[in-house]
């Protein structure tokens, strides 16, 4: 029996609609992931921008590469679905000051005039990894970075270091702190911290 003419019309109209949402995505994750890292290197290898100049600027790479919206409800695992939304809310905006500020300072700290070596590239799906490596004299250290596709592209959402996620680090703290007192304590620690360095 031949379908009516209508219902491939709607078909074709909802096969176009789901290849319009879809990401553009300009750059392969190797590519993403270099052009961060050589904005970085760029700075940290400026003399003419100040300590505060380059921190801001840092911040700023940070700031537009990473999902913390994703990374907030990670983090927390079982117990972010029990939140309510204003709770949500509050828990992603201070949770994403401490992480670039926090990842700010690693990276001010860690890159300097090392060299970077780019590795293996595996997507699946939407996400994507990709392999490097700061060479250093006697020293190789493997950091590989988790991304996702978003509207704009590719965006990060986990950065392992030497075999340590720091998604999972956050996660495994987080739960640890839920446990033994409260999310409302964890919450008001988390933003403690955020006003002692503002």
């Amino acid at each position: 029996m031949k379908k009516p003419l209508w219902i491939w019309i709607v078909s074709l109209t909802l096969i176009a609609a789901s290849a319009w949402t879809r990401p553009a995505l300009a750059q392969t994750p190797t590519a993403y992931v270099r052009g961060i890292l050589d904005q970085v290197m760029a700075l940290q290898n400026d003399p003419a921008q100040s300590t505060q100049t380059r921190s801001q600027a840092i911040h700023k790479i940070i700031e537009r590469n990473f999902d913390f919206g994703l990374m907030a409800k990670d983090s927390l695992g079982p117990a972010y679905e029990r939140l309510s939304g204003a709770q949500r809310q509050q828990f992603t905006q201070t949770f994403s000051y401490l992480f670039q500020d926090s990842y700010t300072r690693l990276v001010l700290n860690f890159l300097k005039k090392e060299n970077i070596q780019y590795g293996k590239e595996t997507t699946t799906g939407d996400k994507a990894r990709v392999e490097t490596a700061i060479v250093r004299t006697n020293e190789n250290i493997p950091v590989t970075y988790l991304m996702h596709t978003a509207p704009q592209g590719w965006v990060l959402y986990d950065v392992i270091v030497d075999g340590v996620s720091i998604l999972q680090n956050y996660k495994t703290q987080f739960g640890q702190v839920i446990r033994t007192q409260s999310f409302e304590f964890l919450l008001n620690k988390m933003q403690e911290q955020r006003r002692a360095i503002q």
